[in-house]
């Protein structure tokens, strides 16, 4: 099994190569799973939708110290407002972590800034632009974190980009940001293009059809598209693989006759990267299978050689036991954090459907061209696929699932959701 799920990695990764959502590469990754669903007896559909794709056609960063202009690394904030086409030249202002205090004590206005903290893990958020557009800023500039080995490519929220907020953004690498903090005499100069277009891409999905459909269903999920610059060997074709493995796992108890009380659907998301187009369309699309949903079991970034497996949940005391205990009976020791996380769980957060994201990487290279089977190793699939063997027949089989958050819990969600313009919460 694990074996198998390292060389679906393999084949997404370097015979595929970037799968940027609506380009042929994931069509052709499509493929590859849709044949091998058939192969295990899965039942199979394709979920087309449409969403915004964004390619940078132009982008230079420059900063200006001691009188010398100096071309610096950097990544275009995708789906972030465009410059004219002569470019933005500014002052650049430091402000630490980017908080009311720490813009409040600077003068920013009609101003550029710098803010210090790990792109990856916090994306450009709508708070963080409301707040910049209020004190006048005219652009940003985040860095990325100190160990990361490329700067890595992350999205603003396209439904915002034309928003009077949303301001130009791009991302500097850690030791360029620090030279630059250092200093009060800092000009910077930023030219970036996109070109925007709508274009169609696609879910896979498998189905097993459970014994007992009013116990609702079950989702497994992982995405299929990759960030701009990466294969996503990681992030998330080891996560696929995972999914595809589970998927061959319950078809060979099909054949043999062995089905499962719920009914179990294993999809690859396209539209993640861009802003979890995939869990977003699927929602609007299948309300009746959302409406019977009992568990959302997520796969995000798994296959890297040197990596310790964390379990991200949102759910009740009651659940949050039953994976503490099947994490227990594996033998484990993994941590199980109980929150929200910029991963397609959140997308179903709105209904207080359990779930739970399994992690497993080495962040540092995600986003980037690191991000590839160099990092990946067979033996790094072997827990992630035991625990999913054992978490999966507790859920499918089980004739309770306690559904709903703690009310805390349910407007930390909210909160998050909102922060980034993503999932369905209501005001």
């Amino acid at each position: 099994m694990y074996k198998d799920a390292y060389e679906h990695t393999r084949y997404f990764a370097e015979e595929c190569g970037k799968r940027i959502a609506g380009e042929t590469e994931v069509i052709k990754a499509s493929d590859y799973i849709v044949k091998e669903f058939e192969s295990y007896g899965v039942d199979v559909e394709l979920h087309h939708f449409k969403l915004p794709i964004c390619k940078i056609t132009h982008s230079q960063f420059k900063a200006k110290v001691d009188g010398d202009w100096k071309v610096l690394k950097h990544t275009p904030v995708l789906f972030a407002k465009e410059t004219p086409a002569e470019g933005i030249t500014y002052p650049l202002v430091y402000c630490e972590g980017g908080s009311i205090a720490n813009i409040a004590a600077k003068d920013v206005e009609g101003k550029a800034v710098l803010i210090c903290r790990d792109s990856y893990v916090e994306y450009p958020d709508l708070d963080m632009y409301k707040r910049l557009y209020q004190y006048g800023v005219k652009a940003v500039f985040y860095t990325s974190s100190d160990g990361h080995r490329d700067i890595p490519y992350v999205y603003a929220n396209y439904s915002y980009m034309d928003e009077p907020f949303t301001i130009p953004t791009a991302i500097l690498k850690y030791d360029d940001a620090m030279e630059l903090a250092k200093r009060e005499d800092v000009e910077i100069f930023y030219n970036c293009q996109f070109t925007l277009e709508e274009t169609e891409t696609r879910n896979t999905i498998g189905m097993i059809e459970g014994t007992n459909p009013e116990l609702g269903n079950i989702l497994v999920c992982a995405h299929l598209d990759s960030a701009e610059s990466s294969v996503g060997a990681a992030d998330d074709a080891g996560g696929v693989g995972c999914v595809m493995e589970m998927a061959r796992y319950f078809g060979n108890l099909k054949k043999q006759g062995i089905l499962p009380k719920r009914t179990i659907r294993f999809i690859a998301w396209s539209g993640h990267e861009c802003g979890l187009y995939g869990s977003r369309n699927f929602i609007l699309d299948y309300p009746e299978v959302i409406d019977n949903m009992k568990f959302v079991f997520n796969y995000d970034i798994i296959g890297n050689a040197l990596s310790s497996p964390l379990i991200w949940a949102g759910c009740n005391e009651k659940v949050e036991k039953e994976i503490n205990q099947v994490v227990e009976d594996c033998g484990f020791d993994w941590n199980v954090d109980i929150g929200p996380w910029i991963v397609d769980t959140i997308s179903f957060a709105f209904k207080g459907i359990p779930h739970l994201t399994l992690t497993s990487g080495f962040y540092a290279i995600n986003h980037t061209p690191y991000d590839n089977m160099h990092f990946i190793s067979e033996q790094s699939f072997i827990t992630p696929l035991q625990f999913s063997e054992a978490m999966l027949n507790w859920l499918v089989n089980t004739d309770d699932i306690s559904q709903g958050y703690p009310e805390d819990l349910y407007e930390d969600m909210k909160k998050y959701g909102k922060m980034y313009g993503w999932g369905f919460f209501e005001d």
